[in-house]
Parts: structure tokens; sequence; C-alpha cells
């Protein structure tokens, strides 16, 4: 990305900080004194990586919470603050590898591990990326997000045809069930179960659990979605 493309990306930023309030495309492309075209396209950007919304369907935009975490001792501070509770206590309870990952474009990186005492275990290292279709983490943050990100997000991913295809149906089925899984998709031997941290007011982070796949028969498979599943439920009902 150029100098000038970063300049006019702040531009529209301080733009949004400074009026306090949604505003329109052709709004926005006048305070910012920029064509409306560079707007759209710097706006689509910002909005796959999370820092506007888009507030209506007039299309206003407005900020959104992740910049106030970059505030806030780093957006990754901010979350890991949230995730650390649950992450420890999925970890006590099962002995796995618990992560946190955030997307971050089509790609999902990894903020924060807590490690099993296991010996036989895969221990991603924080600050790794994988692309987000390839695992749990990041098919469950995508299957929760608006329609037109994720459609965006979908084409990058895959291109067309039935890749495409099966990748959406996949995410369909994700938000319908509430959590994600995969097994062996990304590392052989492995299977991970995530749940998105969206109820917590993170909707571009999840956690999950990896497990070898000749620890996880079906009821323990099952048990540790029903865990997962409890801990969205318990803290959406407080």
């Amino acid at each position: 990305m150029s100098i000038a493309v970063l300049d006019k990306a702040f531009t529209i930023l301080e733009v949004l900080a400074r009026t306090g309030r949604e505003l329109t495309l052709a709004e926005l492309a006048e305070e910012g004194r920029l064509p409306k075209p560079t707007v759209h396209r710097i706006l689509r950007s910002l909005r796959d990586l999370g820092y506007v919304e888009q507030a209506d369907r007039r299309g206003t935009y407005r900020l959104s919470g992740r910049l106030s975490s970059l505030r806030a001792h780093t957006r990754d501070e901010a979350v890991r603050t949230k995730a650390r509770p649950l992450m420890a206590r999925l970890q006590a309870d099962f002995d796995e590898t618990v992560n946190l990952g955030m997307l971050e474009g089509v790609f999902v990186r990894y903020v924060h591990v807590q490690e099993t005492s296991q010996a036989l275990r895969w221990i991603v290292k924080p600050g790794a990326r994988d692309h987000f279709h390839t695992t749990a983490l990041g098919r469950v943050i995508v299957a929760h997000l608006p329609e037109e990100p994720q459609r965006r997000l979908v084409v990058k991913a895959t291109g067309r045809g039935a890749a495409r295809a099966r990748l959406r149906q996949e995410l369909a089925a994700t938000r319908a069930r509430g959590y994600a899984s995969e097994e062996e998709e990304t590392v052989a031997g492995v299977a991970c179960v995530a749940l998105s941290l969206g109820w917590l007011g993170e909707p571009l982070a999840a956690i999950s659990v990896s497990v070898p796949v000749h620890r996880l028969p079906a009821a323990r498979r099952a048990a540790l979605i029903a865990a997962l599943q409890r801990l969205r439920d318990h803290a959406v009902a407080v």
C-alpha cells in the first residue's frame, strides 16, 4: 500500500472521529476532499479489517470499537483480557491446547495460546497466520459477519466455482449450529472446534480447542462442543 493511500485512509478515519456521527459516502468524500470512488474502495478495506461499520441500509458509516481497543493498551491485549478466563476454563476442563485468533483480511492471526500439559500436542506460535477458510477459527468468525463482508472474503479466498459454493455452504452450516469444526485441514492429525467471540463484543475474534484426532472420539467431541456453547449461553444470559 502506498503512502498516498495510507494518507487517504487516515483522512477518512479522522473525519469519522472528528464529526462523531454516522456519515454517508458522499459526506465522507466531501469532508475529506477525496473522490467518491477512492473513498468507497478504502471504506471497503477498512470495513473488512473491522475499523468501520456500515450502520444501516442507507449506507452510512461509523467507526467500530476496534479503534477504541487499539487505544486501550492495544487491541490484542483488550481481546486477550476478555478471552483468557474462558480459555483457562476450557484448558482446565479438557487439558488440550486453546487458541485465540483474530481475523485480518483473509487470514486468522493467532493472538494467544494456552498449552496442554500432555506430551502429544500441536502448538501454534502467537503471531502465526492461516487462511481463514482452512481453520475452524476463521470459519466461525466469517460465518457470523454481515452478508456483504462475508461475500467479499469468500470471493478473495476461493475464486470461482465449486470451492466457493462449498465454503458458502460450510459458513451457513457453521452459523446455524453456532460453532465451527475442522479435522486435519490445517495440520495432519489435529482437529479443532471453535466459537466466535461476537457475544463478547469481539466479532473478529474466536477461540478454539485443538486436539489430536486420536484423543477426540465422538463422546469427547460432543462434550467439548457442549462446553463451548455453555460458555456463550451463560455469558449471554448474564
